[in-house]
């Protein structure tokens, strides 16, 4: 399993997880960069589907397993990692951290990065059918 996992692209999802969280987030909010786009999501999207492409080139043999293990742990590093960061950093209360927003603003992210990552790998198989259509 460890020989599937791009620290680099784990570090991007947790990166692009807090960046959508910025974007996504109300503007009732008292801190800056708080954009409240309801198409956070497309963040989401985007980079699942460009690590399905990424991991399709660095593990060709086992894609999907790949995109998944990276994108699990980047979600994982980027929802609670990261927040947990903010709250020993800053002294910030959990209770403000982890609100009900910022978990509905990372599901809409999560589910968009599901379809991105099935996209993404749907897009890996249909090119290498196309280059090879026997399977040989």
């Amino acid at each position: 399993m460890r020989r599937y996992i791009s620290i680099g692209a784990v570090l991007l999802i947790m990166v692009m997880v807090h960046f959508d969280w910025h974007l996504g987030r109300g503007g009732h909010h008292h801190h800056r960069l708080s954009f409240d786009w309801p198409y956070h999501w497309v963040t989401g999207l985007v980079s699942f589907f460009l690590l399905a492409l990424f991991c399709a080139r660095k593990w060709p043999e086992n894609v999907a397993r790949a995109a998944l293990l990276n994108g699990v742990l980047g979600l994982f590093a980027g929802q609670i990692v990261e927040p947990m960061l903010e709250v020993v950093g800053y002294r910030a209360p959990m209770t403000s951290v982890f609100s009900a927003e910022r978990w509905h603003v990372f599901a809409q992210f999560a589910i968009a990065a599901a379809v991105g990552l099935i996209v993404g790998i749907g897009v890996v198989w249909a090119r290498r059918q196309r280059r090879d259509p026997q399977g040989v």
